[in-house]
């Protein structure tokens, strides 16, 4: 009679660990396991073992959200835009369904948008009016004016009293 030798069980408290790994690839921690790569696959289903895809990273910012790169013209076309889908969405409900607290924070939503484009046209416009200073300082100054107005802008609208002039700025 032939004796039957018994396999040895894996160690699958180890191969769980190594396959919640994902630096270590998958059809490795099945060789190194001594079993299949779908038999691996079925038990780590059938037991709710973590997934193996790695966690998202978070994007890094864009550049026009830091402020990096804003470009006036840039920022003027998505300004446009933005204002264009208030007026589409505004349109698109019917009159009646919306209060007068919703509609007045719709005016002043757009009355706000309308007041930063012009205000940009305005910096626009005085940079290009004045004569004599390097074009990449103007567009640096340009941003640091757009950004600190935006940034007063959302932070309170006009209580910080937002003109249409320029900060004098150290430069």
């Amino acid at each position: 009679m032939a004796v039957r030798k018994k396999l040895k069980e894996p160690d699958w408290v180890a191969i769980r660990a190594a396959y919640e790994d994902v630096d270590v690839p998958l059809n490795e921690t099945a060789e190194k396991a001594g079993v299949n790569r779908q038999s691996l696959i079925a038990r780590a289903t059938r037991e709710g073992w973590r997934p193996r895809t790695p966690p998202p990273k978070a994007p890094a910012p864009s550049a026009e959200l830091t402020g990096a790169a804003i470009k006036p013209s840039s920022l003027a076309t998505r300004l446009k835009r933005l204002i264009a889908r208030e007026i589409e969405t505004i349109e698109g409900e019917s009159a009646k369904k919306r209060d007068a607290m919703q509609k007045e924070r719709d005016a002043r939503r757009l009355s706000s948008l309308v007041r930063s484009l012009e205000k940009l046209n305005d910096i626009k416009a005085a940079a290009k009016a004045k004569p004599g200073r390097k074009k990449e300082e103007d567009g640096d100054e340009l941003r640091t004016e757009l950004q600190r107005r935006l940034a007063r802008l959302v932070a309170g609208g006009d209580e910080g009293g937002v003109s249409g002039e320029p900060r004098a700025t150290g430069n």
